[in-house]
């Protein structure tokens, strides 16, 4: 479909938008953020030389944009755009012109947006605000992690059974038959292999016309982690996993990993993940997106999920201060006993014996899973006339004493130190800001829970999301600048001339 193009706002009735505040949000936003480069963005979507002409990228990117500030759903988004002029004005419409149908907005959604087109938008918004200086290049991030609610309920894995059996008979039209009450057996490991072998010998005798059921049940069936619940836990939402919000509170849902400036809190970068992601796993994507803003990352925030090797590797290599505290989980040294020493890669115990041999690598496996570790043995003659010798060896027969340690602990124990400076504990608590965009986000726009169901639908409701949120701050930061300019302006005219007609006009024309 060709796109639509021509003038807009000429008719006689658009004499009416004077009647708009030029203080309203909607066009202070559109006095500092040009999104004509959207139609651009997504003409390779359209048809440029068959079928009738659609309606701009841009338009319909706005409408997605209004009902994501006003927490508005299809319907009720283009109700009110028919009867709000700012609504009208902001889209590029006269009273009067025909709007989109609801229908349309949802096939935009579906069918003309994709990932990397919002990630797009979003970096060109931040962009525009670091060119014209609503935002300073120079800034920090901070990263975060909040969960999304899926927009159904988890289900234990003898009903997701349940629930597949019932498509397969609906799908060959079939009425009479009987599954068995899983309900009625006390022990779950059993009513799970019941509901299991039932599942596996209706899909053996299935016919054709259910063949799509089959093969859908046949791929819930085969991933090993179904039946320990941890894979699929519904039919509807298939892509939604349990998480964890601490260790005995969980969810069933979505994370959305994002960065926000320090400077001005826009949104730079979000991803979505289910919710069974490990915070900091995509951190590299997120902090080169950031970049591409044209923002000069000086620092990163994050709290202790983001203590890992790669993303101070990362950080360090760019000059980039990390503020993350450390995580014992990662880091399991007891400073008060013992310290490291870079530059002759020795540890040092509380009595001052440093450790003398090479330091050897041990390898050991855990749960199926390989670790490596460095062992590093302290002076014998010292450790032999040591006073603390009986509490810090435990077998009398060994005569030096040896740390363990993980591979990266020299590395996190320079981190460590730096992580207890005043400078550090100050600049940390600018991460704060991180936690109140997490409730703006869920308590007025909507993001606590999904509206949609699957990967992609929620990872588009969180972007158009975080968009939203970002022009009502880039509003108020506009907003914010003007007050301090008028402000600054009355005191100078003040204090050089007491005609105060003159100030006034100087201010309007300003």
């Amino acid at each position: 479909m060709l796109i639509r193009k021509g003038d807009k706002q000429l008719n006689f009735y658009s004499v009416l938008y004077q009647n708009i505040p030029e203080n309203h949000i909607l066009k202070t936003i559109n006095s500092v953020i040009s999104f004509n480069f959207i139609n651009t963005l997504l003409e390779n979507s359209y048809c440029k030389n068959f079928g009738r002409p659609a309606k701009e990228p841009e338009m319909m990117i706005k409408l997605l944009l209004l009902q994501g500030m006003y927490v508005l759903s299809d319907e009720r988004v283009l109700e009110e755009t028919a009867i709000n002029l700012a609504f009208m004005w902001f889209i590029g419409v006269n009273p009067g012109d025909p709007l989109p149908h609801p229908s349309l907005l949802s096939k935009f959604r579906t069918m003309r947006l994709k990932d990397v087109t919002l990630d797009d938008i979003m970096t060109e918004v931040v962009r525009q605000c670091v060119e014209k200086g609503i935002i300073n290049a120079d800034n920090g991030a901070s990263i975060d992690t909040t969960h999304i609610l899926a927009n159904t309920t988890k289900k234990v894995p003898e009903r997701v059974m349940k629930h597949l059996a019932k498509k397969i008979f609906k799908a060959m039209d079939k009425t009479d038959y009987e599954i068995p009450d899983y309900t009625q057996m006390e022990d779950h490991k059993e009513a799970k292999q019941v509901m299991k072998t039932y599942l596996e010998d209706v899909i053996e005798n299935a016919d054709k016309r259910a063949s799509q059921e089959v093969k859908e049940a046949k791929e819930i069936l085969e991933s090993p982690l179904f039946i320990e619940q941890k894979g699929i836990r519904s039919i509807t939402d298939k892509d939604a996993r349990v998480g964890y919000k601490s260790k005995t509170d969980t969810f069933f849902g979505y994370k959305m990993e994002y960065a926000l400036t320090t400077d001005g809190h826009l949104i730079t970068a979000v991803d979505v993940h289910d919710g069974a992601y490990v915070d900091g796993t995509d951190f590299n994507e997120l902090y080169e997106r950031s970049k591409q803003s044209g923002l000069n990352l000086n620092a990163v925030y994050g709290d202790k999920a983001y203590f890992k090797k790669d993303i101070l590797e990362t950080l360090k290599a760019d000059e980039t201060k990390a503020y993350i505290p450390v995580s014992a989980s990662c880091y399991r040294i007891d400073e008060d006993l013992y310290s490291y020493n870079k530059d002759s890669d020795q540890w040092v115990c509380v009595r001052g014996n440093r450790t003398v041999s090479r330091k050897t690598r041990k390898r050991k496996r855990k749960d199926g899973r390989e670790f490596t570790n460095y062992v590093y043995v302290f002076d014998k003659e010292e450790c032999v006339g040591c006073p603390l010798r009986s509490e810090c060896i435990k077998n009398a027969k060994t005569k030096a004493k040896t740390l363990t340690v993980g591979t990266s602990s020299g590395d996190y124990y320079e981190h460590s130190q730096w992580a207890k400076t005043e400078e550090f504990q100050d600049e940390y608590r600018k991460r704060a800001s991180i936690e109140w965009k997490n409730a703006e986000l869920k308590r007025f726009h909507g993001l606590a829970r999904a509206t949609g169901y699957g990967l992609r639908s929620v990872s588009t409701q969180a972007k158009l999301t975080a968009l939203a949120v970002n022009l009502k701050r880039i509003a108020a930061l506009v907003s914010s600048l003007e007050h301090s300019f008028s402000t600054f302006l009355v005191k100078f005219l003040d204090y050089f001339t007491f005609d105060y007609d003159y100030a006034n006009e100087v201010l309007n024309y300003c």
